[in-house]
């Protein structure tokens, strides 16, 4: 569940025997199972019926959709159910706002989250889903802050930085009059909460690849730092996959500098076919115009 990627405690102040809490736990626990246990079974539909889609003999796409909903609205009565006797139980209210958010009922989830933050003014997990929402919903400053506020309450999760900067790379424009900057120095933060987040979780792939990209947004490019940003992510990549997707990147930086050789050099390690399309036309761009006629 994405709501508990830090698994918190019971809400401040709710006072209860050991016992009971364990008792109260255990629902939890089976309530998160018979969350996933929905979520895998769609997950499946879903596969399935694009296998068939692909031989004409799918289901009806509003059909799966009415199925889907269905089958998850179950899991919306059992996280009522539990939240009717145990209003106060924070990772619930988290847990059940994801839910929401998986269905893309972006208020309702958010109607969650709120409660939970209610509950745990200094909960983390609770104000960096709030800031996904509000992004989401286009709040750029309202984003900003519940990043930040979630940054300062867990200083070594990398998740949050990593989505703060994210966000401030993404709207620049915007978060340079959030800060009262300018864009540069706005890039300029972000590629600095990106090398944070790389600090703390220097394996992540993912991470290296959007601090990487990042980096792409310095104007005039930083090509030394770009390379080194790109080749940072090449030396973690888990598969052919995702190194062939980084060569591409750094043929496009090698292309852009005139560097025709050392683009051709990095395509040519380029073999899976999802980057048939990008490499030929990375080659393409390469080539020297056709000489006019006299």
């Amino acid at each position: 569940m994405a709501a508990l990627l830090l698994p918190l405690g019971q809400a401040a102040g709710q006072e209860a025997k050991p016992a009971a809490e364990s008792a109260v736990e255990r629902e939890f626990r089976e309530l998160l199972e018979l969350d996933d246990k929905a979520h895998n079974e769609v997950d499946e539909w879903i596969r399935a019926n694009a296998k068939l889609a692909e031989k004409q003999a799918g289901t009806d796409p509003a059909s799966l959709s009415l199925q889907v909903r269905q089958r998850l609205g179950k899991v919306g009565v059992a996280y009522e159910a539990f939240l009717n006797r145990h209003s106060g139980h924070v990772r619930a209210r988290l847990a059940y706002g994801s839910f929401f958010s998986d269905l893309n009922e972006i208020n309702k989830a958010m109607a969650q989250w709120n409660k939970a933050l209610e509950l745990a003014p200094k909960n983390p997990v609770a104000w960096n889903n709030l800031g996904k929402a509000h992004g989401r919903q286009g709040n750029i400053s309202e984003a900003l802050r519940h990043f930040e506020k979630a940054g300062e309450l867990a200083p070594r999760e990398p998740l949050y930085l990593r989505n703060l900067a994210t966000l401030i790379f993404s709207h620049s424009d915007k978060a340079a009059r959030y800060y009262l900057i300018d864009r540069a120095r706005a890039v300029a933060k972000s590629l600095a909460l990106f090398k944070k987040a790389r600090a703390l979780d220097p394996k992540n792939f993912a991470l290296a690849a959007d601090a990487a990209m990042a980096q792409l947004g310095t104007q005039p490019l930083d090509a030394k730092a770009a390379f080194a940003a790109w080749n940072a992510a090449l030396a973690i990549a888990p598969s052919s996959v995702e190194a062939e997707g980084v060569r591409i990147h750094l043929a496009r930086i090698h292309a852009h500098l005139g560097q025709a050789d050392a683009a051709r050099a990095q395509l040519a390690k380029v073999h899976e076919t999802q980057y048939t399309e990008l490499k030929a036309d990375i080659l393409k761009s390469l080539d020297p115009p056709p000489t006019a006629k006299p």
